[in-house]
Parts: structure tokens; C-alpha cells; sequence
């Protein structure tokens, strides 16, 4: 069933957007010029039918709002050929409704008027097409109602053949309440057509809202179909239930249901309105206050609602963007704490494990080992007669050295080995689950390896001397290297660039 309701939204959504694009085939202002006069005209001929009944005099006058909902809808540069179409089409109207010509380009010239009036201020000062969702904006758009309705009265009763006076109070309330009333209304249906404001339509509360409306029409037709008892103020309940359950959507329904069951009785005969002893234009104005004051009860409050539902969102959005930017910096900072990490556990200078990290590496090594009974093997070498080659060509080929021995041990470096520089020229090879004998062959080989490197541009090379050690010989990790530093030592002593292993 919402599936369903939605595809047929979302269609009619579709057409609406595709009628107020900027297509500009002869075919599509035509269709859009004709769309315009024809619910135009539509509207006057309803409203001008019902005054009929109640002495010639309208009490909501919708034509106008509906004309200015679509100057804010279609193209712009189409406008002029709107309002001479819409100009025509109400000269023709009011004329078959038996107005004098004088009144009848008079009336088609003030509603022309009125409806590009409202138009230009409502854009000159920004409002959406999408509603009146803030108490300030609702409070500029009373105002400039209020101002283009008075022009227009003003305009419509200097060719009317009526008292001046009578004729601008009956133009004016019903020009007013009409755009008051369904501008708002057209504009909350475009939205919830074209899904604009996310927050109009009840969604899943379509039973909901059929019920509030429903309770809305049947408390009012109770109201207002009896004079015995006044009862015009129940309808305040269930406008403001409709109002705090559906927001702006609320407010214009059931406001258009009130205005409509309270026109409908009264024009019929009857209702407390129906039952004044007065005459009938005094009648139609005690009719439209009573409608102007359930809008104005149900638009503010409805305005300041929506206002508060869309400042709630914002807090929302930001907090959501708040939580996103600290879980950001978070990652940030986890990657520059990963990064810092890493910079700590490598050897600047030749790539290989720092002392710090190599150091960490083995006591976990060796108290795994000694744990698990496992075997670990470690070995300490350093370069031969390393102080004469600064001597001779300085640091800066000094660092060469170590730098190319860097890469040659990590060339050479086993899965299962971490090979870290814990000195100046002074390199520590972890060799885990791996037996004296097993070591001695892979330190040789990376001996073998280095000595025959050479720097490129130079083609110096270097020895190194070794010393190899093993757990199984060892209380601790410190005894352990004190081993592998005896060793080394003794390969120092025996004529260097040789391996030698721990006693």
C-alpha cells in the first residue's frame, strides 16, 4: 500500500517537475499557459457559483493564491503571456457571470495585479516554494498579504458600481483569507509531490492523518450545522490535533475543511452564522473571521513547530557531522600514533629495526622461548675497522657504509628473523626458533654478503665481524647478549671478518 502510494507521488511528482522545467517547444508553453487559465478559471467559477448564494459576495477568493503558486512554479520569461491569458480568460469570466464591463476589467485587472504583486515580493524576499516553515518568514508573508490584498481591493472597488466602502471589506477579506489559506496549501503539495521537505507527508501515518481529518470534519459539520447551541469553538481541538500531530500539512488541511463546512452551512441556511439576525454581508465577514481566526490559530503554530522540527534536524545533522569529524580525527590520530610507532620501531639511517623496537622484540623472543621451551638464537656484529673509514672519507661515506649494509641485510633476512641496529656500527640479528647451527649458516652468509658489497660511485667495501649466541645458555636477555658480545669480541681479537659462537 506505501509502495503503491509512493509510485503514485513520485508520478505525479514527476509531472509537476517536468511542467515547471525550462522546456521551451511551442507545444510546452502552450500546455503550461493553458494549465495555468484552466485551474484559474476552475477557481473562479467555484467561488463566483457559491456567491450566488450568499448575495454576490465570495468568502474565500483561491483564484488568486493558485495564480501566484504558478508564477513561482513555471518559467519566468513566460509570465507576460500568463497574465494576458489569465487577464482574458478573467474578463471572460466575469462578464458570463453577468458583471458590467467596467467591473469585469476592473475585477480581471486586480487579480492580474494582486498575483504578480505577491509574486515579486515574495521573491524579492526569498521565500521558498516549498512553505512557510519559520515564524519569521510566516510573519513577512502576512504582511505582504495583507498589502497586495489592500491594492487589490483598492483597485477592484474604484470600478465596481457598489459602494466603495462595502465592496474593498468583501474584496479584501476574501482576496486575504484565499491567499492566507491555499498559497501555503499548493505550496505544501508541490512539496510533498516532488519530496522537497522530507518531513511534510506522514509517511506510514496515512491512517492517522485520514482520522484527525476526519474527526476534524465531523466535529466542525457538528458545529455548524445546528443554531441551538454556539458550539463555532470545538473546531479548535481537532485543527490543533491535526496541527501538532502533522505540522504545517495539518494546519492547511484541516483549516481548508473547517473554511469549506463553514462556507457550505452557512451559504445553506445553516449554523450559528446562518442563524445571525443581521444582513448577509455582515454575515460573510462574521464567516470569514471565523475562518481567519482558525488560520491564525493553526499557521503559527504550525510555523513554529516546523521551525523547531527542521532546528532539532540541523542539531542532528551537526551532531552526526560532529561525531564524524571526531571519529576522523580519531582515525587521524590513530594513524599518526601508527605512524610514530613505525618511525620509532625503524633505524633511520639504514631502514632496519631501531635499537628500542630490536631490544622490545628479543626480551618477548626470549621469554617465549624460555615459556615454551623453544629455541632462540641471537647474533651481534659490527663493521671492521670502521672508525679509519670515517677518518679517511669522512661520515658522510661513513653513513654510505651503513646504509649498504642496511640493504644487504634485508636483503638477506629470513621470515622469521628481525635484524635492528643498536649502535653506531653495531647491528643485532634475532634469529627465533632457529638452533645454533641453523644461525651459524645464515650469519655467514650475510657476512659473506656484505663483504663482497661495494658502494657504487666509490666501490669501497667492508668486513664485518660476528659473534653468535644461543637461549638454551642463558638465565636472561642480558646474559644472553653478553654471550654474543664475548663472542664478537673474540672474532675481533682472532683477525676479524669472522664468525665466532658462544662458549
Amino acid at each position: 500500500m506505501a509502495s503503491c502510494w509512493n509510485k503514485r507521488r513520485s508520478a505525479l511528482g514527476s509531472i509537476l517537475q517536468y511542467l515547471a522545467s525550462e522546456l521551451t517547444g511551442v507545444r510546452h508553453v502552450i500546455a503550461r499557459t493553458l494549465l495555468v487559465v484552466a485551474v484559474f478559471c476552475v477557481n473562479s467559477l467555484i467561488v463566483i457559483a457559491a456567491s450566488d448564494y450568499t448575495g454576490g459576495f465570495a468568502a474565500l477568493w483561491s483564484a488568486n493564491a493558485s495564480l501566484v503558486f504558478m508564477l513561482m512554479l513555471f518559467p519566468r520569461k513566460e509570465h507576460i503571456l500568463y497574465c494576458s491569458s489569465i487577464f482574458l480568460a478573467s474578463l471572460a469570466v466575469n462578464l458570463f457571470s453577468d458583471f458590467p464591463l467596467q467591473t469585469a476589467i476592473s475585477y480581471s485587472l486586480s487579480n492580474v495585479l494582486e498575483a504578480m504583486l505577491a509574486y515579486l515580493i515574495f521573491v524579492r524576499l526569498g521565500f521558498p516554494k516549498t512553505g512557510l516553515y519559520n515564524p519569521a518568514q510566516l510573519a513577512k508573508f502576512g504582511i505582504v498579504a495583507v498589502i497586495v490584498t489592500a491594492i487589490s481591493a483598492t483597485t477592484a472597488s474604484l470600478g465596481s458600481n457598489e459602494g466603495f466602502g462595502m465592496s474593498w471589506l468583501s474584496w479584501f477579506g476574501s482576496d486575504l483569507l484565499g491567499l492566507l489559506i491555499f498559497l501555503p496549501c499548493f505550496n505544501i503539495v508541490h512539496a510533498t509531490l516532488t519530496g522537497t521537505e522530507k518531513y511534510i507527508w506522514p509517511n506510514n501515518r496515512r491512517l492517522e492523518f485520514a482520522a484527525v481529518l476526519l474527526l476534524v470534519f465531523a466535529v466542525s459539520a457538528a458545529g455548524l450545522v445546528q443554531s441551538i447551541i454556539p458550539l463555532l469553538f470545538l473546531t479548535t481541538m481537532p485543527v490543533f490535533i491535526a496541527v501538532f500531530r502533522f505540522g504545517p500539512l495539518g494546519a492547511m488541511a484541516s483549516t481548508i475543511i473547517v473554511a469549506i463546512v463553514a462556507e457550505f452551512f452557512t451559504i445553506s441556511g445553516f449554523g450559528p452564522i446562518a442563524a445571525l439576525d443581521a444582513s448577509q454581508i455582515t454575515k460573510i465577514y462574521v464567516l470569514q473571521a471565523y475562518i481567519a481566526s482558525q488560520l491564525m490559530l493553526a499557521l503559527p503554530i504550525a510555523s513554529l513547530l516546523a521551525d523547531r522540527q527542521s532546528k532539532v534536524e540541523k542539531i542532528i545533522e551537526h551532531e552526526k557531522l560532529l561525531r564524524l569529524m571526531a571519529e576522523k580525527a580519531h582515525q587521524k590520530a590513530d594513524a599518526a600514533k601508527l605512524q610514530k610507532i613505525r618511525l620509532l620501531a625503524r633505524d633511520e639511517l639504514t631502514g632496519l629495526s631501531s635499537r628500542r623496537h630490536i631490544m622490545e622484540q628479543s626480551e618477548q623472543a626470549f621469554l617465549r622461548a624460555q615459556s615454551e621451551n623453544r629455541i632462540l638464537s641471537i647474533a651481534i656484529f659490527d663493521v671492521d675497522e670502521f672508525k679509519s673509514i670515517n677518518d679517511q672519507f669522512g661520515h658522510a661515506v661513513g653513513d654510505e657504509i651503513l646504509r649498504m649494509i642496511g640493504k644487504v641485510a634485508k636483503r638477506c633476512q629470513k621470515s622469521n628473523q628481525l635484524i635492528g641496529r643498536i649502535g653506531g656500527e653495531e647491528f643485532l640479528i634475532l634469529m627465533p626458533d632457529t638452533s645454533i647451527a641453523e644461525a651459524e649458516v645464515q650469519v655467514e652468509a650475510l657476512r659473506l654478503s656484505i663483504m663482497d658489497a661495494r658502494l657504487s660511485d666509490r666501490g669501497i667495501g667492508v668486513t664485518v665481524s660476528a659473534g653468535l649466541a644461543e637461549s638454551s645458555g642463558a638465565d636472561d636477555l642480558k646474559k644472553m647478549l653478553l654471550l654474543a658480545d664475548i663472542a664478537l669480541y673474540a672474532a675481533k681479537h682472532a683477525g676479524r671478518n669472522r664468525l665466532e659462537i658462544a662458549a
